[in-house]
């Protein structure tokens, strides 16, 4: 006779699982989203500037 597979329940192997704090971000609102944080301060110490591609021919004849 055969037995299906869900019939013989659950053992238990001794493993508890840790609970997590929920990785919720805070939502913002519309204003803010849009114009941006009013309270933002700026710590980048230099200004972006893109790097420069050269040519394979340009790198070589430096």
């Amino acid at each position: 006779m055969c037995i299906p597979h869900g019939a013989t329940g659950t053992v238990s192997n001794g493993f508890v699982k840790k609970e997590r704090p929920q990785k919720n971000i805070k939502r913002v609102s519309q204003k803010e989203f849009e114009k941006g944080d009013p309270n933002f301060i700026d710590e980048r110490t230099k200004a972006y500037r893109p790097k420069e591609e050269k040519s394979f021919l340009a790198s070589l004849f430096k």
